[in-house]
């Protein structure tokens, strides 16, 4: 029987590393979703920001006062 097992060693051990990197490739995949839906909401909401200075005639920061 531990001939059996020992036989499946190789096996074993790629399963294990390759689990540990789909792991890790997986946490990459959902840490960088959360960080574009971050940077997609900062992105929105200095638009509206904008808009609403232009609405109402009050430059934004980046846009030069008219004199």
């Amino acid at each position: 029987m531990i001939e059996n097992f020992t036989e499946n060693y190789g096996w074993i051990e790629i399963a294990f590393f390759y689990s540990i990197a789909l792991g890790f490739a997986a946490q990459q995949i959902w840490k960088m979703d959360r960080e574009i839906k971050k940077d997609k909401a900062k992105a929105a909401a200095k638009k509206a920001e904008e808009e609403a200075a232009k609405a109402s005639g009050n430059p934004t920061p980046d846009e030069p006062k008219e004199s």
